[in-house]
């Protein structure tokens, strides 16, 4: 029946758009219910067997058959149905109708728990959807990622001022809180870093000049042993080209030939007291 009455597919879930609007009946009508009553009964029931925990879906189910009076076929009140029929206290169902509206507002898929929901209904009340809405984002902002408990939520709350002169002073009041460390829940306070201990920071202070010096000692070994090695290149090409030319200078040009000659032995022999690593800059070039 529940199928051809409504369209509602039995088989999945009952979403809260498939839930009719909720509609007042007068306390004195007391014939029974009629089809399509009847069909709102079960689809509502139906929602509740399958989200028997889902605030917003429950919320409106329970709204509907209340002001409804879907009930009155087999009990004479709201509260002897769903303490008989579903085990809530009157208490509980009205807080569930009163949160649903809130949780469908603030988080539309439905994730916001009753907990939450029940913090956030004073704000609801007292500054309206708009900025209920905005305190909630808000708030899941300022969390980067952690959950806004409804610990978090009271806590935040209680830094709203009784009136705001708009719904974006919500965010406002809050992010100035957090920035401020009173709402701790959802901005934990960054902890301090301890000063450091004098010796300890001279002592570390030391190890990073000694690791700079070693570091541009090794850099200057390095350059050092780049110069030995092109030093010793040139040096084999000297070898290599005086090969066979000395008496052919000496034949050509004796004197200009014995000049070069004993320049070439005078810095071979400076070549060699470097390399024994005695020189100093005192010495004769």
């Amino acid at each position: 029946m529940l199928a051809e009455m409504t369209g509602a597919d039995v088989s999945v879930p009952v979403t809260v758009a498939q839930l009719p609007t909720p509609y007042d009946t007068p306390a004195g009508v007391v014939s029974p219910l009629n089809d399509k009553e009847r069909g709102d009964l079960e689809l509502c029931e139906q929602a509740l067997h399958g989200f028997r925990r889902a605030l917003v879906v429950a919320g409106k189910a329970l709204e509907v058959i209340n002001r409804g009076r879907l009930y009155r076929d087999t009990h004479g009140t709201f509260e002897d149905y769903v303490t008989e029929v579903w085990g809530f206290k009157r208490a509980q169902a009205y807080r569930l109708i009163d949160a649903w509206p809130v949780a469908v507002a603030v988080s539309p898929i439905g994730d916001i728990n009753e907990a939450q929901a029940r913090e956030l209904i004073p704000v609801w009340k007292g500054h309206g959807q708009e900025a209920t809405v905005t305190f909630f984002q808000t708030a899941e902002q300022l969390a980067e990622g952690r959950k806004v408990t409804a610990a978090a939520l009271a806590e935040a709350r209680a830094v709203l001022p009784p009136r705001l002169a708009a719904p974006d002073q919500a965010a406002d009041v809050l992010r100035l809180a957090a920035a401020e460390g009173r709402v701790p829940r959802i901005v934990p306070p960054r902890t301090p870093q301890p000063a450091p201990n004098p010796a300890e920071q001279r002592a570390a202070d030391v190890a990073e000049a000694a690791e700079t010096i070693d570091r541009q000692e090794a850099r200057a070994g390095a350059e050092a042993v780049a110069v030995l090695e092109a030093a010793l290149a040139q040096q084999r090409q000297i070898y290599d080209r005086l090969a066979g030319v000395v008496p052919a200078a000496l034949l050509y040009d004796p004197g200009r030939a014995e000049v070069l000659l004993s320049e070439l032995r005078q810095f071979a022999n400076r070549t060699a007291y470097r390399a024994r690593g005695r020189a100093n800059t005192s010495e004769a070039e």
